[in-house]
């Protein structure tokens, strides 16, 4: 083996030592039991289970995939700048990876976390907080953010169907909203989306400000024209009690906590 992923395996292993044999201990009892109660498990459910027991049983195969996919993120970085990771980053970013092996986004996501955190360049722009925000993205939450992170306009639409007291001064007096957060990232079904930004901002690694958007109209053009938006404007027609369907225009803002994490987990070394 090369030195430089002699040395990379040295200091992943240090890290790996560390975590505790949770998986085994754990499975001990469980299979003492398991003869008992196994003809009261139905078929479905076993099966539906069977990929959980394997991954549980390639866990060493899956820590052995982490030292490649570590190996590739650090192969242009120099040997001397390669340390052994910090446990309290490196334990839980190993045991998250070595399960969301089936996922390529959150798999990028933990290996360029503990990348970053054996790279003694980065290493202290890497915060512990990282891992548990990656345990609460879906692979679409991921692919939303790096779409937001990469662009300089992220428009925002929330859909409104509502009524003015006074037809001669145009501020809606009484209202329901019909949808929030409707974007124009095309990646996924527009709900899909919407749901993935909730979440982001729930993590804080974006902020939607309350009556901010852009001067320039035109951005909101390809929330306006999309076939979603148009079949909610064709599903709240004008009532006769004078309700309408109208829009808020909106934008989203990139946080402080959401770059730093873009930096680390998003971009490559």
């Amino acid at each position: 083996m090369p030195e430089g992923l002699d040395k990379l395996a040295g200091g992943i292993g240090k890290a790996i030592e560390t975590v505790p044999d949770i998986y085994d201990d754990a499975l001990k009892p469980a299979a003492q039991e398991s003869s008992k109660t196994l003809a009261l498990i139905p078929r479905t459910i076993n099966a539906a289970l069977v990929p959980l027991r394997q991954w549980i049983a390639n866990k060493e195969y899956n820590l052995a995939e982490t030292e490649k996919l570590l190996a590739k993120k650090l192969e242009h970085i120099d040997e001397d700048k390669i340390v052994t990771p910090e446990p309290y980053v490196a334990v839980p970013t190993i045991q998250a990876l070595s399960y969301s092996m089936n996922s390529d986004e959150l798999r990028n996501l933990y290996a360029n976390l503990l990348a970053k955190a054996m790279n003694s360049e980065v290493k202290d722009f890497v915060h512990p907080s990282f891992v548990e925000i990656i345990k609460q993205l879906s692979p679409l939450d991921s692919l939303v953010f790096k779409t937001i992170m990469e662009r300089k306009a992220n428009p925002l639409i929330n859909l409104i169907y509502g009524k003015c007291e006074n037809p001669d001064i145009p501020i809606v007096t009484s209202s329901r909203t019909i949808a929030t957060n409707i974007s124009d990232i095309d990646i996924a079904p527009t709900e899909a989306i919407s749901l993935s930004i909730d979440n982001l901002v729930r993590q804080s690694l974006i902020s939607i400000p309350e009556n901010l958007s852009y001067e320039d109209e035109h951005i909101y053009d390809k929330i306006l024209n999309s076939a979603f938006y148009k079949a909610q404007q064709e599903k709240y027609p004008e009532d006769s009690e004078g309700y309408t369907f109208s829009n808020q225009k909106l934008i989203i803002e990139k946080t402080n906590l959401g770059i730093a994490f873009y930096k680390i987990c998003i971009m490559d070394l």
